[in-house]
């Protein structure tokens, strides 16, 4: 897990300095300070299981596998978008998505 982290924050620190204003390991995540004041915790210890954060003032976007929402159809992958209260299907993280069709479905939905 540890080996994982520090790859990520090498690609942050390589590709996303413009907009990472700061990077913080610890013992359980990554947190990602932005330049628009907004974060983002990336937890993600082994290879199915995974929550990344985004906090934007009140507002969250959430994509994670925690094992609860068994209702959803893509159970346990789901997401809350913009609140805790708010969940949705996680379409985006689908092993058999290329990079181009998730960009497509988060741009356009």
């Amino acid at each position: 897990m540890f080996l994982r982290y520090l790859t990520f924050l090498k690609i942050v620190n390589d590709e996303f300095s413009d907009i990472v204003v700061n990077a913080e390991l610890y013992p359980d995540k990554i947190r990602l300070s932005l330049i628009d004041d907004s974060w983002i915790d990336v937890r993600y210890p082994i290879e199915d299981k995974f929550s990344f954060h985004w906090q934007r003032g009140e507002k969250i976007y959430r994509i994670d596998t925690a094992p609860h929402h068994r209702n959803i159809k893509t159970y346990p992958r789901h997401i809350h978008l913009g609140s805790e209260d708010n969940i949705v299907e996680d379409n985006v993280t689908e092993e058999s998505k290329s990079p181009k069709k998730i960009s497509e479905d988060l741009c356009y939905g």
